[in-house]
This record gives C-alpha cells, structure tokens and sequence, in this order.
C-alpha cells in the first residue's frame, strides 16, 4: 500500500489532499454541499494565493472582490446554490475558506453574528475540515499530528511558534525531505526567509534604511531574530554604529560575517565608511587591516612622504622608496586593496624594484657585457618605471612621475654613457657585418614598431601563458635608431638594400635601382620576393602560392610620440592588442610566427636633458640624432651609419635630446634603444582558446551572455569597471551553448558604465564589450 508521504512532496500537497478528503463521502451518500474551513486568527490567510492558484473550487469569505473569489457571506451562498456563475470555478464540492470565523461562530445559533448567518445552513448539509477533536485547524496543529501522516517535530516554544507563522509559506512549500528526521527550532524557519543571514547582515551594514526597506516585514522579522541569536545584537534598536565595532573586532561569529566581506568587499560599499567611523581608538595596533581610515593614514605618509622626494638626489629618493615599502607592503594584502582603497601601497611596488635596480647603473666593458647584465635583470628597471605611473591613480600621477624621473633619470644617463664608452672599442654591426633574417615558409613576420626589450620580454611571458612556444635572439638595432634607417634592417629582404650617401632622413636605398625605401617601396620588395601582404585585420593565407607573410601592427612608438608623460597608460591595452594579433595569426594557421621590431626607445617623466646643439653645425637635427655640416667640430658623439659605415652621423651624449622637453624619444646611443628582441613563436599541442561575445541583454541586475568560442578550453564570464574591479558575485564559465548569465553584486552600480570581458582559465582576456549595467 502507498501510504500519503509517499504520494506527496510537500506539506501543501498534503494541505490540499486533506482539504479534498474532507468532502469524501462513502458511496450512496449525498455529496456535502460545501467544505467548511474555519480559521480563527488567520494564521493561513498568507497562502491564500497559492491556495486559490491550487484549488480552483475554492471560495473565500471576506471583501467583495469576484476576481479573486472572494464576497460575503450571501455571495458565497449564491455561488454555492449556483444563482451566480463565477467563472474558473470547477464542479468539486467547493471548499470555504473562512479567516478570522471559529467554529463557535458558526455554531451560536440565534448570536451567530449578522454577516455569517447564511453560511450557518451550510453547517448541516456540508461539512467542516477540523482537527480529530473538534478544534479549527491550526497550522502547528497540521504539520504536527500524526494522523495526517506528517508528523513534523516542531518545538514548541514561543520563538519557534513565532518564526513558524512568519515563515508558513515557505514551510508548506517545502520538500518533505527536508523537514523530516530533525527537531525544528526559530532558526529553521528563519533560515526558510533568509537563508543567507551573514549576507543579509552585510546588506544591512552597508545601508541599514535600504535594506529594511527591502526586505518584507515577516522577513525583517526572521533577520531581527537571526541577528540576535547569533550575532548577539537587535537591528532595531541597536543600530548599525555599534555593529560597526563587533565587525570590525571580528570575533566569534564575526569572524564568519568578516571573512564573507573580504571575498567580495565591492558588494557593500558603505561598510568602510562605517568601519572608519567606529574604530576603537584603544585597539589600534591589535589588528590595523580591519580598519579603512589607519590604511588611509598610511596612504597619506607614503604620499606625503614621496612628494617630499621632488628635489632629492636619486640615492636618497632609492633609500626613502625602499623603507616605504619595507613598511607599507602588507597593506597590499589587507581587504582596502581589493577595492582600489590603497593605489599608494599598490605603486609603491614597482617603484621599489625600481629603487633596488637603479641604486647601481649597468656597466661591461663591451656592448655584449652591457646587454648580458641587461637582460639578467636590468630590464626590469624599465618595466617598473612606466608600471608604477601606469598603477598611480590620475591624482597622483604627477607624484609618481616625479619619483619615477628621479630613480631612472640619473640610471638611464650612466647606462648610457657606459654603453656609448662600450661602443668606442667595439661598434655595433654595420649591414656589410650582420646575418639577416632569414624566413622559412609557412612562416609570418609580424613587425612591430618600437617593440622595446622590456616590452617584448613582457609579452613572451603572456604568450607562454596561452599555450604558446617561445624562443628569442638577440640583435642590435642599426644605428641610428629612427624607423628609416632601423626598420629596412629588420626585414628579411635587407640583403636587398644599400646606402650611399648619408641623406638627412636617414632612408637607405634599393641595391638594384637606387629608389628611396619608404614603407611602400619596402612592402613592393618584400612582394616581389613572395611574401603576402596585409594588414591588422586580415590574417592572410597561409596556405596559399605565397606562404610567406608580413604584417605590421603596434602603435607603441606612435602613442610614445603623442602621449609623452602619460605613454604609461597606453602600454597595458598594447600589449593586451599585441597578444590577440598573435594569437590570432597562429590560429589561421601559420606555422611559426617572427616578432621584429626596428628600434627601442627613451622615456622619461618630465623629459630627458637637452643637450646644445648650435643649428649652423647641422644639416638636419633630430631629437637623439643629427646629420653635422661637413667640417663641422662640435662635442657631440659621431658614429656610423649603418647602410654606410663610411658615412657618419652625430648623436647626444648620454641620455640628451637636441630638443627641449622630450620625454618619449629614440635615434640615439643607449642600451634601451639598441637592444633588440627578435621573437619566434609556435603553436603548441595546446589549442589556442579564442572566443567572441555575439550579444548580451540585461533583466535588471543579471546580463545574459551569448558568445562563440573555438572549444579550446573553458572560458569564463566577468563585468569589470574602468578600473578593473569585478562587479559580479561570482565570475561564470560558458556552458557548451556559448551562454551563461552574469549577475552585479549591488544595485548602486546600475547605469555604470562597465566591460564584459571573457577569459581563459588564466585569467587572460579573450574578448572585451563595453556595456551599461542594467541596460
């Protein structure tokens, strides 16, 4: 026999089974004309809803509303003697509810009150759903007793009966699983409301009015009572600023609301103001991190204190940077980091690498020397140098700057007269004296204009993180080095071209017929012999007739030009473009992809020195290079050509510029304008994961996703602000459909603007839309 627990799920299915079996009759017996149910205080009048939605021969006594079923008592009598049609009602014996009637009203004759008394009648020629005993069913009653097989282990104590009729609808709508084989306590069904209590308590100490205002009243009910019994406090009468306090002290349960906060600490943006604004002023140093306004002091003296470095000596400026950072480094770890809290303690990081580099200037007594302790570590100099400026916030920018022109000026004027003194002895190679570039087919050449050392270190790592090979050679760049003369050199086709004559552009020319080589006349000779050209955005064929390729890409050297102190900030999105661009041309199918570039570069904050360079002495003058008038005697260092090497050209000692104000410049002698990476890559066994957002559409806070990817592995879902920061509650992975959906962890950030960015499991970018949150 299948007893009733089996063929239920939940105590409503057992509700309405019950209601319905109420009206059974044994067979030859008149059916009841209705199901009289009697509910004195009202306690199931919150699942009149539901009730209604799940019996459709129910009526209900009260208000005259015929949409919902509802009237007084001579309506209902009409509806049961079938003088009124309410349509929807089917033909089961209909079923009365009745809230805030008791069986004794009904059951008083004479003193039954006015607006019962045509339902009386029905008392006799229908029947009542009461308790065994007698009594109106209460819901205790219901889900406890035995004999409608459901027999709940309810306490019975006056916060659990007070929990339970808060949270009756979710009770009767739970799994029958779920309330079995356990005693059922307030907290039960409190977590019935709220079922994430810490989240909720989080919300609240965020915005305390905001989040009472959205949670229903039995549900505020349940928190109230939650926060009580757990975390020992009354939101109504306690208030926020002294939870501000047990939040920040972390202790006991605390701890769990503290540790949830500092996983997602951008979901509640006003729990710092608040922790800044009850910190205990006894307790500073027992834990420092918990609390926003000692990080903020420690923001305010690292700033203050590298302002005061503007006019200092570069050993000095080495020496402050580094105690800095012995002091201030932990706060990159603390909880106000993750939020953009501390942009100080953040940029203090790579200025100490860059402190601890340039306390001593690179020296050999070759350029092979210089180069070998360059690329050992000296590189990193230069990446620290526009990192830190890059991580600055746009208010300390000019701060920054300044601390990073006083680390890396007197470096980079010491390391480059090192290398020139270098270059007296031992010259870099002419192109009678170089191998050149050789190709093999099916293979690309990728050009890229100012692809300096450190940048094109940088980029091998973040290739070698998407599955890729990598191997580099060195090479000198040809001198001087301006895209003119430098870019002919590191094309494959160089063997190709001459010099006579040092022109004042510095541009070589063709061997065979003497034509200037400008970028088009290159292009023409890399065609003619058999390479494909195209450009950024085509991929070529590498499987066609011509299964050689060149394409040119990179604007680094461009925005170095226009951008001057700020070229930082444009360095990060490069890199970014450059890795896609290589990534893509591997996967259209080229077999092994060559990464050249022309020329390094100079920059330096606030600018470079200028060197005097009278104007009678030059033919023509560039910012690190000049052609001098024949005969001309002038302090300036004269070197050879590369096309020529019989034809000299003048450059400026040092790191000097001939042109006042160059922050961003190249053409001259120094180890980061000569020191050339040429890249190879290959496609490994790895797929190489490629992906492409097609559209996205907002319900709200939640952005639904659709896009494409090749297969290659998983690919996750993120919305980020301008500043990188993860506005989410929790990043999502692509189903097999390319879909998923993204949810903004707090309404503030509606109508942000933000980016939907995919990316692979390594954290790499794939593919960015700019979006707006909510639509």
């Amino acid at each position: 026999m299948i007893s009733a627990r089996d063929r239920v799920q939940t105590p409503m299915d057992m509700l309405i089974s019950s209601l319905r079996l109420c009206g059974s009759v044994p067979d030859g017996t008149a059916t009841p004309a209705a199901i009289l149910w009697t509910d004195p205080k009202g306690e199931w009048n919150d699942m009149r809803g539901e009730l209604l939605a799940r019996l459709p021969e129910m009526l209900v006594l009260g208000e005259y509303a015929p949409e919902e079923r509802a009237g007084p008592a001579l309506w209902i009598r009409c509806v049961i003697d079938k003088t009124l049609n309410i349509p929807g009602m089917t033909e089961d014996t209909p079923i009365i509810y009745m809230p805030g009637v008791s069986r004794q009203d009904l059951r008083a004759g004479e003193d039954c009150p006015r607006h019962l008394q045509p339902l009386v009648e029905l008392m006799y020629r229908g029947a009542m759903w009461l308790q065994y005993s007698g009594k109106d069913w209460t819901a205790f009653a219901f889900l406890t007793t035995d004999k409608e097989r459901l027999s709940l282990d309810i306490a019975s104590d006056r916060s659990t009966l007070e929990a339970l009729s808060r949270a009756l609808r979710y009770v009767f709508f739970t799994p029958l699983s779920r309330l079995t084989d356990k005693r059922l306590v307030s907290e039960d069904f409190d977590e019935m409301l709220n079922h994430d209590p810490v989240r909720e308590l989080l919300r609240w100490l965020g915005d305390p009015e905001k989040a009472k205002q959205q949670m229903e009243p039995e549900v505020w009910a349940a928190f109230r009572n939650q926060c009580k019994t757990r975390f020992q406090f009354d939101p109504e009468k306690d208030g926020s600023m002294v939870v501000g306090e047990m939040l920040g002290r972390a202790t006991g349960a605390w701890a769990d609301a503290w540790e949830r906060y500092i996983e997602a600490p951008s979901a509640w943006p006003g729990i710092p103001e608040l922790l800044r604004d009850t910190r205990p002023i006894d307790e500073i140093a027992e834990d420092p991190s918990k609390w926003p306004d000692l990080n903020e002091m420690g923001e305010e003296n690292v700033r203050s204190e590298l302002r005061g470095l503007r006019n200092s000596t570069h050993n000095k400026a080495c020496q402050v940077v580094l105690e800095l950072e012995q002091r201030h480094r932990e706060r990159r770890s603390w909880v106000w980091a993750q939020i953009g809290m501390s942009p100080m303690a953040r940029t203090l990081q790579p200025l100490a690498v860059l402190a601890e580099i340039t306390k001593a200037s690179i020296g050999g007594a070759t350029p092979d020397d210089i180069a070998e302790a360059y690329e050992q570590i000296a590189w990193k100099a230069d990446v620290a140098s526009w990192q830190a400026v890059s991580a600055a916030d746009i208010g300390d920018r000019q701060i920054v700057s300044d601390v990073v022109s006083t680390l890396l000026g007197q470096w980079l004027d010491q390391s480059a007269r090192a290398f020139q003194r270098a270059l007296e002895s031992e010259p870099l190679p002419t192109a009678d004296q170089r191998e050149h570039i050789s190709v093999s087919p099916g293979a690309c050449v990728l050009f890229v204009d100012g692809l300096r050392y450190d940048i094109a270190r940088t980029l091998c790592g973040r290739l070698q993180e998407r599955a890729c090979r990598v191997e580099t050679t060195r090479r000198w760049a040809a001198l001087p080095t301006v895209t003119a003369t430098a870019k002919p050199a590191a094309s494959p086709v160089a063997g190709f071209i001459k010099g006579t004559e040092l022109p004042d552009d510095f541009t070589p020319i063709l061997s065979d017929s003497g034509k200037t080589v400008s970028a088009g006349v290159l292009r023409e000779l890399l065609e003619s012999k058999g390479y494909q050209i195209f450009d950024e955005n085509d991929v070529g064929n590498p499987d066609g007739n011509r299964r050689l390729g060149w394409t040119e890409t990179g604007r680094l050297d461009k925005k170095g030009h226009n951008s001057g102190d700020d070229f930082p900030k444009d360095i990060e999105a490069e890199l970014e473009r450059l890795t896609a661009r290589v990534l893509a041309l591997l996967e259209a199918g080229w077999q092994t992809l060559y990464i050249l570039t022309d020329h390094g570069w100079l920059w330096l904050p606030g600018g470079l020195p200028k060197i005097d360079l009278p104007r009678h002495l030059t033919q023509t003058r560039w910012s690190r290079c000049a052609t001098i008038v024949s005969n001309a005697e002038s302090d300036v260092i004269m070197t050879p050509w590369h096309w020529n090497k019989s034809e000299y050209f003048a450059t400026a000692p040092g790191t000097g510029c001939f042109y006042a104000a160059q922050s961003y410049t190249h053409g001259g002698l120094s180890i980061q304008e000569c020191l050339l990476s040429d890249i190879q890559v290959w496609r490994d066994n790895a797929p190489i994961i490629r992906a492409t957002i097609k559209s996205t559409s907002w319900r709200g806070l939640r952005c639904d996703i659709e896009a494409t990817s090749n297969g290659g592995g998983t690919i996750y879902s993120d919305i980020r602000l301008s500043s990188g920061m993860s506005i989410v509650t929790a990043k999502k992975p692509l189903d097999n459909d390319g879909l998923t959906s993204l949810l903004v962890e707090n309404d503030d950030f509606e109508g942000s603007k933000a980016q939907l960015v995919l990316l692979d499991e390594a954290g790499n970018i794939l593919a960015r839309s700019d979006t707006t949150v909510g639509g």
